[in-house]
């Protein structure tokens, strides 16, 4: 139908050429609201402005009439004719003849000091010992000229206002005789409101500013002080204005309807004049043209959607071809082919997708052959290998380096420990002097407790083809058993060394001691005096502590060869623990106990290994003088090609210092004033003759554990 989206668009185009005359239409039915609303507000504020006046007028008329009368030498004479008891006759027919001159009084009268009645006009005749406004009258004596609030009076309750003047001696100016009193139907004043005509649905009402309606044309608002309850909170914020006494305008709602209301205070009582539009009825001529311009848009629109029917389908379709093909090459699909036959620029569009298709699809499988490539390469290195960018970020870590560091190699960005940063450190270094670091040992913290390791590292820089520098390659080799392996030989030296010389020690000690005890006890003997023996005896003591301590130094120097036997370690670890247990319940200690299930037996010799778990027992009960806990576990487990036993020994004791546990295991070595330091140095050589090895984690202040490891049968 179209030709091009050239066409389709300028189409589109004209068809939006319609908004402006909609946009038009709105903003013209916008300024014509205000423009009304601005004509209402001022008109009907032009009508509350002299409806007030009008009510302020009046009670100016009435003040000036009353202050005329209450000059009146009759009236004046009044109060004196009726101190002598003379009739009133005269005065009384003064205040009828004012009464029928106006319409709008309930009674006119004359009230003396004590606020009672002396003579009022003949159509309302007051009973002096009968009379309501008594008291309110005897309270405003010397008040001037006074307006009462409404008042109700009669058995219906009729509404009314008093305005009272203050009446003086005919002949002493000075001295007040009594009260000219106008009893005024509150319909005089609420007549200006009543007889306003606003038009449809509009009305006038008369406000007090004490919180209710004076005059209402619904009689269920006057006078009832919870009018605002039936209207919105706008509603209630205009009738506090109108309390306050302000002039001004407002919308609300009430009754289920919008309303617009103006409102004016009067001057001369506490007073406001309130005059009621429902919008719908000053906005019916916009409302009428807002409908025609809806009716008019929905044409359009109608017509808008018929005609875009037909070339929004042309355009759709082949849109919805390139989005399936682009959604199948998000999802992977490279193969996907796009076939558009519209004969305009989508078909091109769709051979220029095609085109980018086969382009991915072909970098894809050079990307995806080169990662496998380089996969394979750090998968099967035995180093672990780090590569960082120029900013010393991590793009890239294969899992020997992971298992070395205990590293997530799944979320690079999150990856922050001690011991990468350590290695990070040294890769800034490589980075910021442009120079490879080689064979540097790092040593790294050992986890809950155990004993550090050791990683040799080397980097290097990388570059692009171009020779430009885009960061650093680390290789990380775990070194901790090729450390262990030259302290270890350091360590065999010295205890050979040490051997021969323990060895050559304990016979020349030896034979001066035999001789020593055999003298000590042919004295013993001889002696008579139960003192001397005691002292003797304590030689004998003495003598034979040393000579237990060379029988240890020749059995660490040259140890009796072990007769390795399949044995079960859980029996054997009970028979240590019956030897022990008076050492255990003494020092409070509670044991918990954990042989795994099928643990297999171990090739040892059950004499020297009873021996290594003694000491291990008993070094734990000196570690915990205050009590606490040993647990003792053993389980199967496998290193490297080799099976084991492995018995691990747990304290809560005092712990090891960090600076001694190199030491542990040295002759002599001990933190115990009573102790000869060789416990764990026989313990670690009758391992060795048995193929076993042990490791000590410890904490100070946490404790220890000496975990045993024993070769299988």
């Amino acid at each position: 139908m179209f030709a091009s989206i050239r066409t389709k668009l300028i189409t589109i185009l004209l068809i939006l050429g319609v908004l402006p005359n909609l946009v038009v239409g709105f903003f013209a039915y916008e300024t014509a609201s205000d423009a009304l609303l601005f004509q209402a507000r001022q008109q009907v504020g032009n009508i509350g402005e002299k409806t007030a006046q009008q009510i302020d007028a009046f009670f100016k008329e009435l003040k000036k009439d009353i202050n005329l009368l209450s000059e009146y030498p009759f009236i004046q004479l009044a109060f004196l004719q009726f101190e002598f008891g003379q009739k009133l006759d005269t005065i009384q027919n003064v205040l009828t003849d004012y009464r029928d001159k106006n319409d709008y009084f309930n009674a006119i009268y004359l009230a003396d000091l004590t606020g009672d009645s002396i003579v009022s006009d003949k159509y309302s005749a007051r009973n002096r010992r009968d009379f309501p406004d008594r008291n309110w009258l005897k309270s405003r004596m010397d008040k001037g000229l006074v307006l009462s609030d409404i008042t109700f009076s009669g058995p219906e309750g009729t509404p009314k206002i008093l305005l009272t003047a203050p009446v003086h001696d005919f002949e002493d100016r000075n001295r007040q005789v009594g009260l000219l009193v106008f009893d005024i139907r509150l319909s005089s004043f609420t007549r200006y409101v009543s007889s306003l005509k606003i038009g449809e649905g509009g009305y006038g009402f008369l406000w007090d500013h004490n919180g209710f309606a004076v005059y209402h044309p619904d009689v269920g608002y006057v006078f009832n002080k919870n009018i605002g309850e039936k209207g919105d909170r706008a509603f209630r914020l205009l009738l506090d204005k109108m309390r306050e006494g302000e002039n001004g305008f407002g919308s609300y709602f009430l009754d289920g309807a919008q309303k617009n209301m103006f409102f004016t205070p009067c001057k001369t009582k506490q007073w406001s004049v309130g005059i009621v539009l429902e919008t719908s009825k000053i906005m019916s001529d916009i409302l009428k043209l807002r409908r025609s311009m809806i009716s008019f848009t929905s044409l359009i629109c109608v017509l808008i959607l018929f005609v875009s029917f037909f070339f929004v389908r042309s355009i759709i379709r082949p849109v919805s071809r390139l989005m399936e093909g682009a959604r199948a090459i998000g999802k992977g699909n490279l193969e996907h082919v796009i076939t558009i036959d519209s004969g305009d620029e989508f078909v091109r569009l769709a051979e220029e997708f095609n085109n980018m298709s086969s382009t991915l699809r072909n970098s894809m499988n050079e990307i995806i052959e080169l990662k496998t490539f380089n996969d394979d390469i750090l998968r099967s290195v035995s180093s672990g290998i780090i590569t960082v960018d120029r900013n010393n970020c991590i793009t890239s870590c294969n899992e020997v380096a992971g298992t070395l560091l205990h590293l997530d190699t799944d979320h690079l960005d999150s990856l922050a420990t001690p011991q990468l940063n350590n290695i990070k450190s040294v890769l800034q270094s490589t980075l910021s002097n442009n120079r490879p670091a080689l064979n540097v040992e790092i040593e790294l913290d050992g986890d809950n407790g155990r004993r550090p390791r050791f990683m040799e590292l080397n980097t290097s820089l990388l570059r692009n083809n171009s020779g430009e520098i885009i960061g650093a390659i680390a290789d990380i080799r775990d070194i901790s058993r090729r450390k262990e392996i030259e302290v270890e030989m350091i360590r065999v030296e010295k205890l050979a060394s040490l051997g021969e010389l323990s060895a050559g020690m304990a016979h020349e000690i030896r034979n001066p001691l035999a001789g020593m005890k055999t003298s000590a006890q042919v004295l013993t003997k001889r002696l008579n005096r139960e003192s001397s023996k005691i002292l003797v005896d304590g030689i004998i003591a003495s003598i034979d502590r040393m000579n237990e301590t060379v029988t240890n130094l020749l059995n660490f120097s040259r140890p009796k060869a072990p007769c390795p036997a399949p044995s079960d370690l859980p029996e054997l670890i009970d028979l240590s623990l019956l030897m022990l247990r008076i050492n255990l319940k003494k020092s409070n200690i509670e044991l918990r106990l954990d042989y795994g299930e099928s643990v297999p037996l171990a090739m040892i010799d059950k004499e020297q290994i009873k021996q290594v778990c003694i000491n291990l027992i008993l070094n734990a009960v000196k570690a915990m003088p205050r009590g606490g806990v040993l647990s003792i576990s053993v389980r199967g487990c496998r290193q490297l090609t080799q099976d084991y036993v492995e018995v691990s020994f747990t304290d809560t004791g005092t712990g090891i210092k960090k600076e001694h546990m190199s030491k542990i295991f040295d002759p002599f070595f001990t933190c115990d004033p009573k102790g000869t330091g060789l416990g764990l140095s026989i313990v670690q050589k009758l391992l060795e003759e048995n193929n076993g090895y042990i490791q000590i984690d410890s904490r100070v202040g946490r404790g220890t554990r000496a975990t045993v490891m024993l070769p299988v049968a």
